[in-house]
């Protein structure tokens, strides 16, 4: 009697870097917009910094990282993100596999960064005089015009993230239950289960050490505390 049953092994897919980004990154944004709502300026502002230097961090790993964390793996263009999801409803898992982020998940990986990254330098620019009383470090070394023009940006880009991490999860959970792959369970392991057929592709996979990704982490973290801790005391 014929099987469809497909015999899968586990492969390694990311490494611990990528995943510490990941989910610092969701506490970080869901601290930010917690804080946000109850007014707690000062662990909003932390959370701001935070966010900072883990998107400088990505942004260093994606061209010193493991293989599938470079961009150059992953990033493709929008057309190319077209035609992957074009073939997703019919396609196979062999098909449809990739070493990394697929071309439709890497244009996503880009956009959440682009938008993150200017959330948090506007931030460094925002200046909240009406309930919070807060001014952004770098507010006092701005023409005023700038700042509004950040502040403005700042409220305003946010609610393309809330879009953003909302098309993301909607398509993690998608993976899920149509296609049966646990993108959010690979980026807690790290690891993920292929057909074995295509096992080998994975094969060519060059993992950096972690400890390199958490250097590169703690010197972005010291360049973003002195950034601020210098123009604070100027």
């Amino acid at each position: 009697m014929h099987s469809d049953k497909v015999e899968k092994t586990r492969i390694r897919l990311w490494d611990f870097p990528v995943r510490l980004f990941h989910w610092a990154l969701v506490v970080a944004i869901g601290t930010a917009w917690w804080t946000n709502q109850e007014a707690i300026i000062n662990i909003h502002e932390l959370a701001g910094y935070t966010v900072l230097t883990l998107v400088l961090f990505r942004i260093i790993w994606g061209f010193v990282g493991s293989s599938n964390a470079r961009f150059k793996s992953f990033v493709k263009s929008p057309f190319a993100a077209l035609a992957y999801l074009r073939k997703l409803p019919k396609g196979s898992e062999e098909e449809l596999a990739y070493a990394g982020h697929n071309p439709a998940g890497g244009l996503m990986v880009v956009v959440l960064l682009l938008l993150v990254a200017v959330q948090a330098f506007t931030g460094l620019f925002t200046s909240e005089n009406t309930f919070l009383f807060f001014d952004g470090p770098l507010v006092k070394y701005v023409p005023s015009g700038f700042a509004n023009t950040m502040n403005y940006i700042h409220h305003a880009n946010i609610n393309l993230i809330y879009i953003a991490v909302g098309l993301h999860v909607v398509a993690s959970i998608g993976y899920l239950f149509l296609k049966n792959e646990n993108l959010i369970g690979a980026m807690i392991t790290g690891t993920r289960k292929v057909p074995a057929s295509i096992a080998a592709r994975f094969n060519a996979i060059s993992f950096k050490p972690a400890w390199q990704g958490l250097l590169i982490l703690v010197i972005c973290a010291g360049i973003v505390a002195a950034v601020i801790t210098v123009a604070r005391a100027g």
